[in-house]
């Protein structure tokens, strides 16, 4: 008898570690998620960075996996300089111990024009600060998927400016210089500031259509936006890709 007094509280330990975690209220990650929902139209991507652990994984559509907080700011910061907002809408969310899932819909606008629709699925971990954070996040669109990407190249454009903070200020808010590039045959748009020269300043941009891209810097539009943002034109060096 004395024997298995003794043994009775590894018992306990031992049934008490194969008994499955609780599961936990859901809310605990839905209320996290209409954080992030909240960020993204607010342009806010330094909350949005803050709600994915930091080695989280991104995997969009159509492109490779990326993984970290840059790649987080460097994703849907992209979006919010390309002045997209969003709708996210929980199908199923479920939480168990420190996991949980959430699997969705989303609709992604650029002004009042639905550009894109699809799902997505987000594993979520508690962190070691208590907080909740996604772990894992894959989106797809419902459209058709292309045949093959549009063929792109980069340029790199440099020049001085009267004021760099006015310049980085007309690449900012959702009627920014983003658009307009956009617009005219630019997928993506990277602003860069060298420290030494706080006033020099450039571009590298990510091309589609080069003779759409060309048309809009040479015409009335593109030279008056340049001159509205300081840009001195006669410092100005373009230099393409290597191939």
């Amino acid at each position: 008898m004395k024997h298995l007094l003794a043994l009775l509280p590894l018992l306990f330990v031992i049934t008490g570690c194969n008994q499955a975690p609780q599961s936990a209220d859901p809310s605990l990650i839905t209320s996290r998620s209409d954080t992030w929902d909240a960020a993204l139209n607010a342009k806010d991507v330094d909350t949005l960075v803050e709600l994915y652990t930091t080695d989280a994984r991104l995997m969009p559509p159509n492109d490779e996996a990326m993984s970290g907080h840059d790649a987080v700011r460097s994703m849907f910061g992209g979006m919010i300089d390309a002045g997209m907002s969003g709708e996210l809408t929980t199908l199923q969310a479920m939480v168990s111990g420190d996991i949980g899932y959430r699997v969705g819909i989303y609709e992604l606008r650029s002004g009042d024009e639905t550009v894109d629709t699809g799902k997505f699925m987000e594993t979520w971990r508690r962190d070691d600060d208590g907080q909740w954070r996604i772990a894992n996040d894959i989106w797809n669109s419902n459209g058709a998927m292309q045949a093959e990407k549009t063929p792109m190249t980069h340029l790199m454009i440099t020049h001085e400016v009267d004021d760099a903070e006015k310049w980085l200020a007309a690449w900012r808010g959702e009627n920014s210089r983003h658009r307009l590039f956009a617009e005219n045959g630019a997928a993506h748009v990277h602003t860069f500031r060298s420290a030494d020269n706080p006033n020099l300043t450039g571009l590298v941009i990510a091309v589609t259509d080069m003779d759409a891209l060309d048309a809009m810097l040479t015409s009335e539009e593109g030279m008056a936006a340049a001159a509205e943002d300081g840009v001195r034109r006669d410092t100005m060096t373009v230099l393409g890709e290597a191939k």
